[in-house]
């Protein structure tokens, strides 16, 4: 390679730089005029807050309700199967982007539910490492489904959503009369559309670039994005005459290349709306849930109470605001399982 073309390719790199930033949902609005930055920012946080709420109502807590011990096999042959019928919900929480008042978004809240169902299949035994304490290295397969029934919540939301997910669960201590059950599991899942908000009731006319009109009705803001996410969890728990107790720990990595938009005065006093795609989300986050259930021979009653940090604030999300992102995220859930 020439020095010619050597700095051709250094001067790409540094320009491509700060156009790739400008699809990051933390400095995308540094482009829209600086009277409307506050009104960018403050959608722009609402698909960031949104985004591990959906991710945390679809994965929950713990990955089967109710117990951490892994399946192994019957007979070294059979393997175990557990089925489990859910119920998530989360107390989410998001600025309201469907109006302002007085200039700032208040906060809006809703117990956003999630129906589903998760498997578990008993793949390795896992072998003993000392008397009574068996089942290290046990290997469940895992897998789930879920249905997020938007339209029931409300008409600003989209179609429901569906997601599914898929994994592994490794024992390292299989759960017996003496030990509790101890393992450790990785999930992925993959959630379709989701949307909140109409900034156009009717027809838009384009002024240019990411800008334009509307002459109808429409909320202040909409948002839109799916999303996937990895989901380790961490549990213990035991069961002592059908009643039983979980605790865990977990961590998600939640990334999304999200849609929005937003009205705003234009310079001339008339509303623009500005959009943008393929904006780049990523979160991370860390939770923890506890588990109570109540098991009659192979099925059990459960319930589950979690919570989820929350985070700092956006770039350029103004202060005065209702809605505070460093405030968790409480999610719970109940369901029915059937051990085989």
């Amino acid at each position: 390679m020439t020095i010619r073309q050597m700095a051709l390719a250094a001067a790409a790199v540094l320009v491509a730089a700060p156009l790739a930033a400008q699809n990051d949902i933390n400095t995308v609005c540094g482009g829209v005029p600086a009277q409307a930055q506050d009104e960018c920012a403050i959608v722009a946080q609402a698909v960031d807050a949104a985004q591990p709420q959906l991710g945390i109502l679809m994965a929950g807590g713990n990955p089967i309700l109710g117990t951490a011990s892994t399946g192994g096999v019957r007979l070294g042959l059979i393997p175990r199967v557990s089925v489990t019928g859910r119920v998530n919900v989360v107390g989410a929480r998001l600025p309201d982007i469907r109006e302002l008042d007085g200039g700032q978004a208040d906060e809006f809240t809703l117990p956003a539910p999630a129906i589903g169902a998760n498997v578990s299949l008993g793949l390795t035994q896992g072998f003993n490492v000392a008397p009574l304490i068996g089942g290290f290295g046990a290997i469940d397969l895992l897998g789930s489904v879920s249905v997020l029934p938007l339209e029931l919540v409300g008409d600003d939301f989209g179609e429901n959503a569906f997601s599914w997910g898929a994994g592994a669960r490794v024992g390292l201590i299989r759960e017996s009369f003496v030990t509790p059950g101890v393992s450790v599991s990785l999930m992925y899942r993959d959630l379709g559309e989701v949307s909140f908000g109409q900034v156009c009731e009717g027809t838009e006319v384009s002024v240019g670039g990411n800008v334009s009109t509307c002459a109808a009705d429409g909320d202040f803001g909409e948002i839109d994005f799916g999303l996937s996410n990895w989901s380790a969890r961490a549990a213990v728990s035991k069961r002592l005459l059908g009643l039983g107790l979980t605790a865990g720990v977990g961590y998600d990595k939640f990334e999304t290349d999200a849609s929005f938009a937003f009205r705003a005065p234009a310079v001339a006093g008339t509303e623009s709306i500005y959009r943008f795609r393929d904006v780049a989300v990523d979160n991370d986050r860390w939770s923890a849930f506890l588990d109570g259930s109540f098991t009659v021979l192979v099925a059990s009653l459960v319930g589950e109470v979690g919570w989820m940090q929350g985070a700092d604030p956006i770039g350029g999300f103004p202060s005065t605001s209702d809605f505070d992102p460093g405030e968790g995220t409480w999610f719970g859930s109940v369901g029915f399982r059937l051990s085989l």
